[in-house]
């Protein structure tokens, strides 16, 4: 259980915030407001627990901005009602059961007391759909810092590829982002179709 928080909050947090980090520091560099050879120069014990606990607090401050950025992009977006739809579509018989009309946080509490392993594929399947949608706010960031560049730095050309890049970069991180998600929903509702009494259990919590 250590292990799987352990996973989730580094792919939530800490790698997205190490983005934003590294972000923070070249734009630092450039306007030479911080010497990259002296901070190079700090013992490596200190870089990595430096480093490690910015990325995690940069991580946790942008969490709601990349929410926000979320629900202003473009809707390439599937909702739990998409999930349920798919699911129903591919797995008829389910239809009519109580449980594919629950809320999905139940159902995965569910799963998790059903089996624990199974539960960790979910889990992952959602820290990697949060991975890729706080990294999109970093990407944004980093292509606004790329459009300075080619529009006011000397090597335009470099600037120009980095930002096409970051672009496309972002985009994709958006669109795929969503789909992890939706699969993790879908891969919600495929166990709980398995699990014994399940039915029972949510009608029970409705009355």
């Amino acid at each position: 259980m250590t292990l799987a928080v352990g996973i989730f909050d580094l792919f939530t947090y800490g790698i997205p915030g190490a983005l934003h980090l590294s972000l923070i520091i070249y734009v630092l560099a450039r306007l030479n407001i911080i010497d990259l050879a002296g901070l190079a120069s700090a013992p490596s014990v200190l870089q990595v627990v430096g480093a490690a606990v910015a990325s995690y607090l940069l991580g946790q401050l942008a969490y709601p901005l990349s929410a926000l950025l979320d629900k202003v992009a473009p809707r390439w977006n599937w909702s739990v009602d998409h999930a349920r739809l798919e699911f129903v579509a591919r797995v008829p018989e389910s239809r009519e059961r109580a449980f594919v009309r629950t809320d999905p946080s139940l159902l995965l509490a569910a799963v998790e007391l059903h089996d624990k392993e199974a539960a960790g594929e979910i889990t992952r399947l959602q820290g990697v759909a949060l991975l890729l949608r706080n990294s999109a706010l970093a990407l944004v960031f980093a292509l606004v810092v790329a459009v300075i560049e080619l529009v006011l730095g000397p090597a335009r050309l470099p600037a120009g590829g980095c930002a096409a890049l970051l672009l496309v970069s972002l985009i994709a991180a958006i669109r795929h982002g969503r789909r992890v998600r939706h699969w993790d929903r879908l891969k919600t509702l495929e166990i709980c179709f398995w699990i014994p009494d399940i039915d029972d259990r949510v009608d029970s919590t409705h009355r």
